[in-house]
């Protein structure tokens, strides 16, 4: 009789599969730990087996929890099934764990003490992005209506002739993209830091003032009148839940509480938290014997790319593993079994000459030095290190972004047929060079039988009943300025308009007239033109339980879109009387998207996925974060989109060359990192805040880019353009173009990849 192995035997045996740094993480008992870990590395493995152990040596009479923290619902239900498959293997029960992300985790702990947070969920409700965007806007023109002395500062900007056509376009400008910007950057950094709009008002007394105008100054008064508009509208945001538990944790009996619960805190992507989700695990994390948190805290600040539209920065996960390090608590996950050589040999390289080439301060380097080293030999990962894909690392230069798409769709047919089942994916920067590369190449491909699919189709499903209540609320009051410029932008988004000059659109009443105002319109406003008259003209001549149809087809939708448009309207009709009035199905409509009670239709293939084998799927690189596929495709890598133009919005260049939006942002977190005794101090020269922001800017792009690159397992495939459009549209023209430098220098690195 074969006797069962002991748990001992089997926790050795788990641990024994993992690689040296996995097996530090699985040997954690007490403290803090800091796990910095290379793209590839199995960090998601090594935290769930670490999580697992942890749960197996806990006493049965121990009831605490062990959290696990994320930030996305997905990657929690990835690892949340990772620690329950471990445990299995374990033959322990799936107990003893909770998967949260950081909302759902703030959430939990505001709830549960709704006397300390203020926060009652039978008397608030959480804002959708849509609505949330209506109310900064309000608040925006609240702002210019109680400033005017403020607002005609930045009207006049670097020089004004008073010329009245000038003065309404600036107008609009700051009214619909600049004032709205800085509301939408300031507004979660200052949260973030939680700062209240009146505490933000007193430290602006005794703070340096920064460029040519008070940004923070306006930043608080749009801040104060976006809090107003949530309150009386019984609604919270993102970062208001969050404030809500640090309310919860810093009441001392309410903390110690929450801590007794729980036996320590594991948090993933931990480069990508705030400031303040950072302070609300320190503060719920338990302390051991020598008073350090609980806390092991897994990322890699090379792969953070959100700090420049969310409050998150690298800096402060580094600053974690610098702690850590000096405590001989950091674990390095350096090992990676993902990629073929050539692939981490790429990414390797453009991280160092990204950071020695790097014309800013040192401190502000893009990455930290840490290089993805091969796994071992006996590695126990099926297929670690795979062989390559032809070159492993191609390189390409063409003469036009036309030559490029050719020479990727030869690409592409020579992989799949030899292989049908090639895995395969095309990274790129921005929607619309996705948009752009599925009208190039779905056709095709698809004659080849090949199936391409663009990963924002799915999304713009689910979007299908906010384009429908745009178009309806602009059919319902056009001559709303607001309105139009909505509705247009969805038609330019569809495609069904070239990107249009929005600085040369006219008021309503002109633009929609017969012309007899507007004598000679540009070209591309007049196709606009009669577009939305012929959206006005079907207003008038339908009913309008007809007009969803009409609109789902006159923005061209496919098959499942239309399928899409075909179930909302039935599912209103559902709701509505006959000859319902065109108000009362734009009210059963907002109804409808503020209860999130609609589900578009799914593809004729439900079991689709960004990795599934088969097919090609071209998605954006910020989407690429977590995932892999054989073969990564990186077209139009340009030095115009990475790291980018230096120049500001040419619509905001009345205002000067400056980007001070971010200048803002740091300035604020200058202002309040100088507050807690860090060695900073805030900015008092205006080139230098300059100088830093567009360091910052470019360090993303970088990091953006070094994320794409190490997707790819067998082949990497890289190329730029001596010519590229000026706009990714239907209609362009070709300007010339430079590559990305980092993609010149693996030019000069490796020549024998070039193709």
């Amino acid at each position: 009789m074969i006797a069962t192995p002991s748990l001992a035997d089997r926790l050795q045996t788990i641990r024994a599969q993992l690689r040296a740094g996995q097996q530090q993480l699985a040997d954690w008992q007490a403290g803090s730990l800091a796990v910095s870990a290379v793209p590839g590395a199995g960090k998601s493995t090594g935290m769930a087996v670490a999580a697992a152990i942890a749960l197996a040596h806990q006493s049965q009479r121990d009831r605490r929890q062990l959290y696990l923290v994320t930030v996305t619902r997905s990657a929690a239900l990835n690892l949340r099934q990772k620690v329950r498959e471990t445990l299995q293997q374990l033959g322990l029960p799936a107990i003893g764990f909770t998967v949260q992300t950081l909302h759902s985790l703030s959430l939990q702990i505001a709830s549960s003490a709704p006397e300390l947070s203020n926060l009652y969920w039978d008397q608030v409700s959480l804002i959708g992005d849509r609505r949330k965007v209506r109310l900064l806007q309000q608040a925006v023109d609240q702002w210019i209506e109680a400033e005017p002395q403020h607002f005609q500062q930045l009207l006049y900007g670097t020089g004004f002739d008073g010329e009245l056509t000038e003065q309404l376009r600036r107008s609009r400008v700051l009214r619909n993209e600049f004032l709205l910007d800085l509301a939408q950057t300031l507004i979660p950094e200052l949260k973030s830091s939680g700062l209240s709009p009146e505490a933000l008002a007193d430290r602006l007394r005794h703070w340096p003032s920064l460029g040519d105008y008070p940004l923070l100054a306006i930043a608080q008064g749009l801040y104060e009148r976006y809090q107003t508009a949530l309150q009386q509208a019984s609604l919270i945001d993102f970062d208001d839940m969050v404030l809500a538990a640090m309310r919860v944790l810093r009441h001392p009996p309410a903390r110690h509480h929450w801590q007794s619960s729980i036996l320590a805190i594991f948090e993933d992507e931990a480069q990508d938290s705030s400031p303040l989700q950072m302070q609300l695990l320190e503060l719920l994390a338990p302390r051991c014997d020598d008073n350090q948190p609980q806390l092991v805290r897994v990322g890699d600040p090379n792969q953070a790319i959100n700090s420049t539209f969310t409050p998150a920065d690298p800096l402060f996960f580094r600053r974690f593993c610098e702690a850590c390090d000096r405590q001989q608590q950091l674990v390095m996950f350096d090992q990676a079994g993902r990629s073929t050589a050539a692939v981490f040999s790429a990414a390797n390289f453009v991280l160092h000459w990204v950071n020695q080439h790097w014309p800013y301060a040192r401190s502000l380097q893009p990455f930290r030095e840490q290089a993805i080293r091969p796994v071992d030999a006996d590695d126990p990962q099926p297929n670690a290190n795979p062989d390559p894909l032809g070159l492993g690392l191609e390189l390409l230069q063409t003469a036009d972004v036309d030559q490029t798409i050719d020479r990727l769709q030869q690409r592409l047919i020579e992989l799949f047929r030899a292989d049908p089942e090639t895995q395969a994916a095309i990274l790129v920067r921005q929607h619309s060079q996705a948009h752009f590369l599925h009208n190039r190449l779905a056709d095709p491909l698809a004659q080849q039988g090949i199936h391409f699919w663009e990963a924002t189709d799915r999304d713009r499903d689910r979007q299908i009943p906010e384009e429908m209540l745009t178009l309806l609320q602009f059919l319902e009051r056009p001559q709303e300025r607001d309105r139009l410029r909505a509705a247009l932008q969805v038609l330019v988004q569809r495609d069904r308009l070239s990107t249009l000059p929005w600085d040369l659109l006219p008021e309503p009443e002109v633009f929609l007239g017969n012309g007899l105002l507007w004598d000679d319109p540009p070209p591309a406003l007049q196709a606009a033109q009669r577009l939305c008259q012929q959206l006005l003209k079907a207003r008038s001549e339908l009913p309008p339980d007809q007009l969803i149809p009409f609109l789902a087809l006159t923005l061209r939708y496919d098959g499942s879109e239309l399928a899409t448009a075909d179930s909302l309207a039935e599912q209103l009709g559902r709701r509505t009387w006959s000859n319902v009035s065109l108000g009362q199905l734009l009210a059963d409509l907002q109804e409808l998207l503020a209860g999130n009670r609609f589900n578009g239709i799914e593809t004729e293939d439900p079991g689709l996925a960004l990795t599934r084998s088969g097919q090609v799927t071209v998605l954006t690189m910020h989407r690429s974060k977590g995932l892999d596929w054989d073969c990564v495709f990186l077209p139009f890598l340009e030095e115009s989109l990475i790291p980018g133009g230096r120049s500001p919005k040419q619509s905001e260049a009345f205002l000067g060359s400056q980007p001070w939006s971010a200048i803002a942002r740091l300035q604020l977190r200058r202002a309040l990192q100088a507050e807690t005794g860090a060695s900073v101090e805030p900015f008092t020269d205006l080139a230098a805040a300059v100088s830093e922001a567009q360091a910052l800017r470019e360090a993303e792009e970088y990091r953006l880019l070094y994320v794409a690159m190490t997707r790819a397992k067998r082949l990497l495939w890289m190329a730029s353009a001596q010519q590229g459009p000026n706009y990714w549209s239907s209609s362009y023209r070709l300007v010339p173009q430079t590559p990305c430098p980092a993609l010149a220098a693996l030019y000069r690195q490796f020549p024998q990849h070039r193709c």
